[in-house]
Formats: C-alpha cells, sequence, structure tokens
C-alpha cells in the first residue's frame, strides 16, 4: 500500500470548495490526472453516489470505479475506488480557518500491476505526489476563483490604494 497526503490553505468558505471537490462532474477542471468521467450517478457529494474515471498514471490509462462512503457536508468527503487489480482510498477533511479554509486529503492506494516497486515505483511516487499537489492548487485557484478572489498570497481587501492615484 502506498499513500500519499497534502495540505492546503484556500480563501473560500468549506461549503465553496466542499461543493466543488464532491462533484465528480467538476473533476476535469482540477483534477490533473483525470482524462474523462462516465457514469455518474447519485447526488454530488451524497453517500452511495458513483463514478467512473479514466486517469493517467505512469503512462497507462486507468479506469476506476469510485463510490462515496463517506460525506458530512462541508467537512468530509471519502471516495473507495477499485480498478483492475488496484484500490484506492480518497480522505477529504475541510476545516474552518478565518475567512476560508484548510483542506487535509490523504490518498491510500495500491496501482495494478505492481507499478509501485522499486526505483520505478519511488520515481512514479514522487511523480503522484507532485500531482496531488498540482491537482489541489488547482482546487485552491477555482475555489478562490468562484469566491471573486485572487489565486496567490494576497487578497484583494489587503492591498492599500495609492494616494496619487485618480479617483
Amino acid at each position: 500500500m502506498s499513500h500519499l497526503s497534502t495540505t492546503i490553505q484556500v480563501d473560500a468558505s468549506p461549503e465553496v470548495v466542499f461543493d466543488i471537490l464532491a462533484d465528480p462532474a467538476r473533476g476535469p477542471e482540477w483534477q490533473t490526472l483525470i482524462s474523462d468521467l462516465d457514469s455518474i450517478s447519485g447526488r454530488p457529494g451524497g453517500v452511495g453516489a458513483s463514478f467512473v474515471g479514466f486517469y493517467r498514471v505512469a503512462g497507462r490509462r486507468l479506469e476506476g470505479r469510485f463510490v462515496v462512503t463517506a460525506s458530512e457536508r462541508p467537512t468530509l468527503h471519502q471516495l473507495a475506488g477499485t480498478t483492475r487489480g488496484g484500490w484506492a482510498r480518497w480522505t477529504s477533511l475541510v476545516e474552518p480557518v478565518g475567512r476560508g479554509c484548510q483542506v487535509r486529503v490523504s490518498l491510500e492506494y495500491e496501482l495494478p500491476g505492481e507499478i509501485i516497486g522499486g526505483l520505478f515505483g519511488l520515481l512514479t511516487g514522487n511523480r503522484l505526489q507532485a500531482e496531488l499537489d498540482r491537482t489541489y492548487d488547482n482546487l485552491r485557484t477555482l475555489a478562490e476563483a468562484a469566491c471573486g478572489r485572487p489565486s496567490d498570497d494576497f487578497v484583494a481587501d489587503d492591498l492599500v490604494a495609492d494616494p496619487r492615484a485618480p479617483k
């Protein structure tokens, strides 16, 4: 079994973040490894909702069947997935922090065909961690844009107007 994790700060409400990450139809907007989706059923974020996702991992196209196993809007979203010869458990915890939130992600998985193992596995694991980090950076950008906030380290409210600027 392999494990990846990441934590991000988002300048958006937990509800906005949860609604994006719990809606499988929005996955291609922010998930870097997903190529397309199929068979989406159930209410987004609802326990028992499911979908089929097609992912690009280590040069392979993997089909994963996912089911929401735990969900408490806006704080918890967990998926269990299976592939031919592999599995994944993907948990996102969304906690309010100030006027935004913190998202802690844990991904436990086993890829098919012993992709993870030896030096190749180390390189693949490092690549997957980088992709997880990029994926959640994309989620942050999408959520902050939905709130009309810039996606870098400052917020517009913090800018001080130049008193010499024309009004």
